[in-house]
């Protein structure tokens, strides 16, 4: 596999990071590449001022076989097939059906995966389904493009389909009748009902026969829990309420689940049931899966000696040949690594300190501040030397601020982003396929330890990549749509399959005192080959605007949430050009003023149509800690020249557990100018004084089970405005024997004043580009 490429920036250079970096060249490399290793000049070595006496972090336990994407969907599908055997036998003989392995072993020494013969068999059915022309003919080559399942033929169909038993001998190798014994025996019945229930639900998709669920449990949930954890878990759920309405009101009404232990009310049930049945009942979200997989995170806090410690205790094991102790070389560590996440036999499981956030001087980051300044026998710097260094724009306490970054739009920090996150691995712990916060670029620098081994995946293949996951689980993507957001999913780059693909993937391996940059929309993976000790930011250049605006529109289709509103800092930018007009590029501001001013007219005509169709009343919200920040810029008292110390970066704003902005329930996107506050069974009970509440308040009003209203963006309220028949939604209203209109109460709500908004674009246009 080719290595990236590695840049030497001079010492000019490298004090302008942003404008380095934004040049033609290295630009075509992060294009074609993914990502760079940037090596500094050699007189930059920063000492590392982690302060180890108060640093101390938690970690995550890593599964590597789970991690695989193969892997875990068989276990997933072996469990949800127990637990359907054991709903439908009854308490008697419920071990009778139990499933030991997701395979089955053949006389001949063969193994057929139960899992890949269920979804070989449904992408038979559903190639090409999604595609505008239907006559998608089995004789002809298989699209292999299945972006969503929506077809269950019946069983009866399946039994006497002789192209597809061809089809499905031609993909395994082997006999057709013996495939179609091992479906009969282990996967008919599984399969017969979950056909029955998307009938009986009136839809195909999976994601609808489940029930949202605030704290997912996940099938493959760790066993080895510790019995402080266990303790602290059983303490969090003597209250918990129904999983679906979050009530926990007529305790004699609930069941609890057999498989998860959730509780819930026999009436919320789709179909509902009218007594507690006896023998075991598991809910649907157990039985089809909700395909939800996490870390467990441990709960002891350790120290950075502690940790090398426990690592040094197995490390010869890991990275040195059993039969000469040599250290094993950087390639054969990748092939021991992928061995162990592609065999799901093995069992290793790692630990690793990931998004590490500290809060005391000496915790948030390893670089030099001013905060904390390790004694004088670790530093080995002069006193003018280390002030230097915490001033360096290559301090990743100052990149994210550093001279033409637009992260400083924000005037607040951003954990993670803009404030350092701290990785401490050990051998073989992992950070899975992902693509940085709204396809920012980030740079990841190496403090101390062993090699971090990288995966990059260029712009140019993310697409294929995409295609590919979703080819071998579609699935999984069904039901957790975000899924590599999650950074929990594995598929080895030295797989045949992703050599199939097309998809292209370059290595770097980063030492000590070296920098990985990775580009807008660079998949990126990796290992670490030991102990060592790693920080990132994120940080952005003037070409980073047009991602930044894609992944708004990517987050909607799979639910995830925007770190940050682009709006809102496209609208800083022109707003802090009315200032200085030479602190950006004039095509930076000319592109956020076009797309600031495309974004209101859209809105404002959206709003028009609703008005005089829908809506009847309107209100502003109360200015909140954001307008705070807009109303200082636009009296231009903060400026980007300003220097932070590590403290005062973390009191810029408020708490990572405030929002900032509003987000629709539906589709996650924040409502930058405005939403519609829509009461789900038509009237409006309980009168809040919703222009007075928080970002944070009315996110949670929104987001609990039991809410009776939903926050819609522009867009998903007009959706649902045009899908519903008036007649249907009134049966809907339920306390009512009067008909009424299900959209009578709603509420339109302008988070930003549009007049304002207005002013500030005919200023801007004026003064800095000319227009008239």
């Amino acid at each position: 596999m080719d290595h990236v490429p590695i840049i030497f920036p001079s010492e000019s250079e490298f004090a302008n990071p942003i404008d380095y970096l934004s040049e033609p060249g290295i630009q075509r490399l992060g294009r074609h590449y993914g990502m760079v290793k940037l090596i500094p000049p050699a007189n930059f070595k920063p000492p590392f001022c982690i302060n180890r006496d108060t640093f101390k972090f938690h970690v995550r336990v890593q599964n590597l076989s789970v991690l695989n994407i193969l892997n875990r969907c068989r276990l997933f599908f072996v469990k949800q097939l127990n637990n359907y055997n054991r709903a439908s036998s009854g308490k008697n003989n419920a071990n009778d059906k139990t499933l030991l392995n997701p395979y089955v072993k053949l006389s001949t020494g063969e193994t057929v995966y139960l899992y890949d013969l269920f979804i070989e068999i449904l992408k038979y059915f559903n190639d090409g389904e999604n595609s505008e022309n239907d006559n998608t003919n089995h004789n002809k080559k298989r699209s292999r493009n299945l972006q969503r399942i929506i077809h269950f033929p019946a069983l009866q169909e399946i039994g006497r389909d002789n192209r597809l038993w061809k089809y499905i001998s031609h993909r395994f190798g082997m006999d057709s009748k013996r495939l179609q014994e091992i479906f009969s025996d282990y996967i008919a019945n599984y399969y017969e009902y979950l056909a029955s229930q998307t009938k009986n639900r009136g839809s195909q998709y999976f994601s609808k026969l489940l029930y949202q669920e605030e704290y997912p449990k996940s099938l493959l949930s760790d066993d080895d829990v510790s019995e402080e954890e266990e303790n602290s878990e059983d303490s969090e759920e003597e209250d918990e309420g129904c999983a679906v309405c979050n009530r926990n009101t007529k305790p004699t009404k609930m069941i609890l689940c057999d498989s998860c232990d959730k509780p819930f009310h026999i009436f919320c049930l789709s179909p509902p049931l009218d007594s507690i049945p006896k023998g075991d009942w598991i809910c649907n979200n157990c039985i089809i899966g909700n395909g939800y997989y996490g870390f467990r995170e441990e709960t002891h806090r350790y120290s950075l000696d502690e940790f090398q410690s426990l690592w040094n205790n197995g490390e010869k094991s890991l990275t040195a040949d059993p039969s000469t102790g040599e250290p094993l070389s950087i390639e054969q560590l990748e092939e021991k690594f992928w061995q162990y996440v592609d065999e799901m036999e093995n069992t290793l499981t790692v630990k690793y300190g990931a998004d590490v956030h500290g809060e005391g001087p000496g915790e948030i980051s390893g670089f030099p501040s001013k905060d904390y300044k390790p004694p004088d026998s670790k530093t080995k710097c002069s006193d003018q030397d280390f002030e230097n260094y915490t001033k360096h724009p290559m301090n990743l306490l100052n990149l994210p601020d550093a001279k033409g970054s637009l992260l400083p739009m924000f005037d607040r920090k951003i954990s993670g982003m803009t404030v350092p996150w701290i990785y401490v691995g050990s051998t073989f712990s992992t950070f899975c396929w992902h693509l940085e916060d709204q396809y920012t670029l980030s740079a990841n620098y190496q403090h101390e330890g062993a090699p971090k081994i990288w995966y990059s995946i260029p712009e140019e293949s993310c697409d294929r990549f995409n295609q590919l996951m979703k080819e071998l689980a579609p699935d999984l993507f069904e039901k957790q749509p975000d899924l590599l957001h999650q950074l929990v999913t594995l598929i080895s780059p030295y797989d045949a399959r992703f050599k199939k693909s097309g998809v292209k993937c370059f290595k770097a391996v980063q030492q000590p005192n070296e920098y990985i940059i990775t580009f807008p929309k660079c998949y990126h993976a990796g290992f670490n080959s030991g102990y060592n000790f790693n920080e990132a930011v994120n940080f952005t250049l003037d070409s980073w605007v047009p991602y930044g605006m894609e992944a708004v529109a990517d987050y909607k289709l799979t639910g995830k949430y925007c770190v940050f509103d682009m709006f809102e800092l496209m609208l800083n930018v022109v707003i802090e050009s009315l200032h200085q007009k030479s602190k950006f590029q004039r095509s930076l501001v000319e592109n956020c003023f076009r797309e600031v001013r495309t974004i209101l007219n859209t809105n404002v005509k959206t709003i028009e149509q609703l008005l005089s169709s829908v809506l009847s009343k309107k209100f502003l919200l109360g200015r909140t800690i954001r307008d705070e920040f807009a109303y200082r810029r636009k009296g231009n008292l903060v400026t980007q020249d300003k220097q932070y110390s590590q403290h005062q970066q973390q009191e810029r704003g408020s708490d990572d557990d405030e929002d900032f902005d509003v987000f629709c329930t539906r589709c996650k996107t924040i409502c930058s100018l405005a939403f519609v506050l829509h009461y789900k069974n038509g009237s409006n009970r309980k009168r809040r004084k919703i222009q007075s509440m928080t970002p944070t308040q009315l996110n949670e009003l929104a987001s609990s089970n039991n809410s009776e209203l939903e926050i819609l963006c522009l867009d998903d309220y007009v959706k649902l405005v045009n899908d519903s028949d008036i007649d249907d939604q009134r049966t809907l209203v339920k306390g009512s024997e009067e008909d009424i209109d299900p959209f009578e109460n709603d509420e339109l709500n302008y988070v930003r004043d549009f007049d304002e908004v207005y002013h500030i674009l005919n200023i801007a246009g004026k003064s800095l580009l000319g227009w008239t």
